[in-house]
């Protein structure tokens, strides 16, 4: 466990996401009030008629509703091609060390909401810091990328659309919620840090556990490890030979 630990407080990304963290917490509890207040008590144009089509739709992109079926289903997908839990396990660690993380600074730092006009911390009553919606767009989709990169399950050009299509969400999520008064400005900023931190620190766990031990434990490759067989070491082999090619690769090998 204490090697985990320092495997992942040493991932210099990590490091570099953790410092934004802590100075976008200390700017967004002050020196940025006034952008706040400045964004908040700016004009809405046609209100009536976009709130609720904004809330019915583009405020679910990034919503865990929305968002946690598209990781689900390329998981267990690219668990099925490649026989192995490593896709699982990584959509479940990922998701859930982001939730916890911005469930603990939601309550340890109660934001009012934008509503009430004071973007002060510590209130009464609020959770507005930071946006889970935010780190949700980081997070979930950034790890739905990283896992297609990684099992090598589209070609680079639909690669590079996909990582446009996560920026157009991060940013349609961030525009839609200040419009809607949702969140401060500097909520949205900081989930998103906060959601890059969770997936920086996913893909050093990723990089922490040993190739092949995962698909050594999918039950339905060669010996069953519910019933006490082991796989054969040809069978582990050509799963481990599976885990490194995509569906490309596979295809062309018949």
């Amino acid at each position: 466990m204490s090697e985990i630990a320092w495997g992942l407080a040493s991932d210099k990304t990590a490091i570099m996401l953790a410092v934004a963290l802590i100075i976008m917490t200390v700017l967004s509890a002050g020196p940025l009030h006034p952008i706040d207040n400045l964004i908040n008590n700016a004009p809405r144009p046609f209100w009536e008629q976009l709130r609720i089509p904004m809330i019915l739709w583009p405020d679910t992109v990034a919503s865990r509703f929305v968002a946690l079926p598209v990781l689900g289903v390329t998981c267990l997908q690219l668990a099925y091609w490649h026989r192995s839990w490593r896709p699982i396990i990584l959509g479940a660690v990922g998701p859930f060390g982001m939730v916890c993380l911005v469930a603990a600074m939601k309550l340890l730092f109660t934001r009012s909401h934008p509503r009430t006009q004071d973007p002060a911390f510590f209130s009464d009553s609020g959770v507005s810091f930071p946006s889970g919606h935010g780190a949700n767009a980081i997070l979930i989709y950034g790890l739905v990328l990283f896992l297609i990169i990684r099992y090598r399950a589209a070609r680079p050009h639909i690669v590079r659309r996909l990582a446009y299509c996560i920026v157009g969400i991060a940013v349609l999520q961030a525009m839609v919620s200040v419009y809607l008064h949702f969140h401060w400005f500097t909520d949205l900023l900081t989930g998103m840090v906060a959601g890059g931190l969770a997936l920086a620190l996913t893909i050093r766990l990723d990089r922490m556990i040993p190739e092949g031990r995962t698909v050594y434990w999918w039950p339905w490759y060669g010996g069953s490890l519910w019933r006490g067989e082991d796989p054969d070491s040809d069978g582990a082999d050509r799963a481990d030979e599976r885990a490194e090619d995509g569906p490309g690769d596979r295809a062309e090998r018949g």
